[in-house]
């Protein structure tokens, strides 16, 4: 029994080691493709890309190419949303949940094959400030973070396969 166990293994392996696990090993470089928004929020989608291609040149493992890349991201903001969580005594929100939720493919440009499919939704809470401007500032910082999120989330899905 202990050899059988022993052959099997755990198939635990440390995050972060430099193997490209949801990835064939010869995908090496990575572009960027289309990226659509089907949210009213336009500023979003650039920052978005912005923060995938820092989040994967910060990572390392896997490089960032404008052309003739191994691998393809495709994606789509497909919601931007906020919830409310606490209110004042006037029943006016004074705390939300800023979300943004982003489905994407990678596929293999040589053998046009989709290598991962995958949804990730990115999340942020923010307090509204005392006025427009301080709130709007607020959902603005909060929209950054659950960008950042988003962009954490794919490039740990297209690297560790988490």
């Amino acid at each position: 029994m202990a050899v059988i166990l022993v052959l099997a293994g755990c198939g635990y392996r440390p995050l972060g080691s430099g193997e490209v696990s949801a990835l064939h090993p010869s995908v090496r470089t990575i572009s960027i493709g289309v990226l659509k928004n089907r949210t009213l929020r336009p500023t979003i989608l650039p920052a978005l890309k912005e923060a995938l291609v820092h989040k994967f040149a910060s990572a390392g493992r896997i490089k960032i190419v404008e052309e003739g890349a191994d691998a393809l991201l495709d994606g789509t903001i497909e919601v931007f949303g906020e919830e409310p969580l606490a209110f004042t005594s006037s029943d006016t929100a004074n705390r939300l949940r800023l979300s943004i939720s982003f489905s994407f493919t990678v596929k293999n440009r040589q053998e046009d094959t989709v290598l991962i499919r995958d949804g990730v939704a990115g999340v942020a809470f923010y307090f509204t400030g005392t006025g427009i401007a301080a709130t709007r500032a607020a959902e603005d910082e909060a929209t950054l973070r659950a960008i950042a999120d988003v962009a954490e989330q794919v490039v740990s899905r297209v690297l560790d396969g988490v």
